[in-house]
């Protein structure tokens, strides 16, 4: 089967001109000039890798936050080789500009050969990265993006008190605790999917005054 990729860039030919580096045997590629198309893209399609150049006229940041709610596509950035990219991206690899097709091609083949699993397995639940899906037993449910965000951080700091500070930070992306209500009613609707007695939780403990630990065994 071929891997899907998601093309984000600003200008129509840069996009055509990586977009034909693929062969269509291999790759599937989708492609976006603007941040709402590659939003709905990410929507519509099970993306296996994203690709942005981040030297476009788009909201970067903001872009890639919202395909990352929707996609675990790992990212690899286009850049200049004097840019400095936003830490907030994250991306697992980048590729400088001008861009050498045979560079941009072992980069995604190299992402996707060491790609993390589909599913992610801790404390009897199932986590489905690419659909937002949790299995409890011989329940599902659907993850909202914040909902899919705390459940990996959890799990990936499995054993370790997580701050509320932290959590604002990583998934909300601010540093206020000033009214963290928000956090809470994320925490009790996370609770009512992984836990069997949400009222008395066995996976997801509260630290009073600091956080929470994830109990993964």
């Amino acid at each position: 089967m071929p891997s899907s990729i998601l093309i984000v860039a600003s200008d129509k030919t840069a996009v055509v001109s990586y977009a034909n580096l693929f062969n269509k045997k291999e790759f599937t590629v989708y492609t976006a000039t603007s941040g709402r198309q590659a939003v709905a893209q990410a929507k519509a399609h099970r993306l296996d890798i994203l690709v942005v150049d981040v030297a476009s006229r788009i909201n970067c940041k903001a872009v890639c936050r919202k395909v990352k709610s929707e996609s675990s596509a790992p990212l690899i950035a286009i850049a200049a080789a004097s840019a400095k990219i936003d830490s907030a991206l994250t991306p697992i690899a980048v590729v400088q500009k001008p861009v050498s097709g045979k560079k941009l091609l072992a980069r995604v083949k190299t992402v996707l050969e060491n790609k993390p699993p589909r599913l992610l397995k801790a404390a009897g639940l199932t986590i489905d990265v690419e659909k937002h899906k949790l299995t409890r037993g011989n329940k599902r449910f659907s993850l909202t993006p914040k909902e899919f965000i705390l459940i990996k951080l959890f799990i990936a700091k499995a054993g370790q008190i997580v701050t509320r500070k932290m959590l604002m930070r990583e998934v909300w992306e601010t540093d206020y605790l000033g009214d963290t209500r928000t956090l809470d009613v994320h925490i009790r609707w996370l609770r009512e999917k992984i836990e069997d007695n949400a009222s008395k939780p066995q996976r997801l403990l509260t630290v009073r005054g600091q956080g929470y630990k994830f109990v993964a065994s």
